[in-house]
């Protein structure tokens, strides 16, 4: 058999995801406090981007600097500004004109977030399309560890995916930086990033593999299910130590000052009602007269390329930033119709509540809801509280016959953590069983190892620490 070259035409489907696509689902996870400033560092660059006169000083402009002209900038209606004159910059030297790509990967680089590096990634490294969607999705459920938590079943009946796909997808993704990324739990976050120093031996292995024994101090039965040399043995641990148990941590950014809300929720005749924060949403004004003023004078075809790019742009990001504040208010609002009660009653009313219902009401992909929602604060009349806390998966609901409904894991929460602060804890603690013996007489079933992880998770001790703790306690009193 010969084998000879030839030429075949094959045709493909692949996610192209361009800057500004990146950019889009940067600015929907961004929460208005992070849009003002990825606004003013593009206004820095942009000479036909404008805010009101206090935003702009705030990103470094000053009145009267060399190279700048004045321009009228209205104020935003309702906002309580008139027009003010405000220096904008224009300089058209060489170094400035770019392409918006190349911009736009810049901004991304000042101000990095584990989302905007991970879907950097995604961009250049998976090409087919499927992959790409569901890796895009993936992104928007790692927790603030960085890990994936959910196991492979329920992020495929929620995604409707094929578990082989999910796994081909994870894999690839796993590789991504930094290591230890989309792991599922602690050990597999040291294992991704042993095997991405290539130090991943079949000791290694073995040692993470039981890390529960290292927890609890039993360096012998650790060394025995490792079969390492008890002595030898600290050589693996230093090594271990000093891996990243938070591979997202370095993203982490750093608030300054008070957190302002993105939402604020006010009572109306109709009930609780959301509203954006106007005080901190940033507005974006696209100087249109400007450029038509430019384009008609004698420049270079380089400087009206940076012109025509830059206006261009500046219109993108009006576009973007507005359909943004659409899409929030929209999430925001569908929330909290759902969570009158709530908002009435507290923690105890919240109402069963997962992304899935959201996008089903509004006709929204999953992963919208939750780039909506993410890091986005929300004042209440009950506090201040992340939009995510207001949802919940449902539990129980049918102990106490057919009128009985479902509730939310956050409430079965504040029920337990109320019961024991009103307990007398030296007199009768209440015990797993009690805790769930008084669920059911409000109609919640729920097992009792339910009630001791909850209780385990509102850091709760047992029914005899806490008796033997105010025994304590109440011995020092009286001493």
């Amino acid at each position: 058999m010969v084998l000879a070259p030839r030429i075949e035409i094959k045709q493909s489907q692949k996610l192209m995801m361009n800057p500004q696509m990146q950019q889009a689902i940067q600015l929907l996870q961004l929460t208005n406090i992070q849009l003002r400033e990825r606004l003013a560092r593009e206004m820095e660059q942009n000479p036909f981007l404008a805010f009101d006169a206090q935003h702009y000083r705030e990103a470094g402009g000053e009145k009267g600097a060399p190279q700048t002209r004045a321009v009228r900038v209205q104020g935003r209606s309702g906002a309580g500004l008139g027009s003010d004159v405000v220096a904008v910059r224009v300089d058209f030297s060489a170094s400035e004109a770019s392409d918006m790509s190349q911009r736009l990967e810049q901004n991304l680089a000042e101000a990095p977030s584990l989302s905007a590096h991970l879907i950097g990634q995604i961009g250049e490294e998976i090409n087919q399309r499927e992959a790409a969607a569901v890796a895009l999705e993936l992104v928007g459920w790692l927790d603030e560890d960085g890990y994936l938590r959910e196991s492979d079943a329920e992020i495929c009946a929620h995604l409707n995916l094929e578990p082989a796909l999910l796994s081909a997808t994870l894999n690839h993704l796993q590789g991504f930086t930094p290591a230890g990324v989309f792991a599922r739990d602690l050990a597999d976050c040291l294992r991704l990033q042993l095997l991405a120093q290539d130090k991943l031996t079949p000791t290694y292995a073995a040692v993470l593999a039981n890390l529960p024994l290292l927890g609890r101090g039993d360096i012998a039965g650790l060394s025995a299910a490792a079969g390492v040399k008890e002595e030898d043995l600290p050589v693996y641990l230093q090594t271990i130590r000093a891996l990243d148990p938070r591979p997202a941590a370095s993203f982490e950014t750093q608030d300054e000052g008070v957190a302002l809300p993105d939402i604020v929720v006010l009572e109306g005749e109709g009930g609780w009602q959301a509203y954006l924060n106007e005080a901190t949403l940033p507005s974006v004004l696209v100087l249109e007269r400007d450029w038509e003023e430019m384009a008609t004078r004698k420049i270079t075809d380089e400087e009206r390329k940076f012109m025509k790019a830059n206006v261009q742009s500046a219109r993108w990001l009006k576009k973007a930033t507005q359909q943004r504040a659409a899409t929030l208010l929209r999430v925001a609002r569908a929330i909290i119709g759902r969570q009158q009660g709530f908002l009435n009653q507290g923690m105890m009313a919240l109402e069963p509540l997962v992304l899935r219902d959201i996008a089903e009401t509004l006709e929204l992909h999953e992963s919208t809801v939750s780039r909506s929602a993410s890091g986005k604060l929300v004042q209440t009349p009950k506090g201040v509280f992340y939009l995510k806390d207001l949802f919940s998966t449902a539990l129980g609901g049918k102990a106490r016959g057919s009128n009985s409904q479902a509730t939310s894991s956050a409430a079965i929460k504040a029920r337990i953590a109320e019961a024991v602060a009103a307990e007398v804890a030296h007199l009768a603690p209440l015990s797993d069983e009690a805790l769930v013996a008084l669920l059911g007489e409000a109609g919640i079933d729920v097992a009792r190892r339910t009630v001791a992880k909850y209780r385990k998770a509102l850091h709760i001790g047992s029914s005899a620490q806490r008796k033997r703790a105010a025994k304590i306690a109440r011995a020092a009193a009286n001493n």
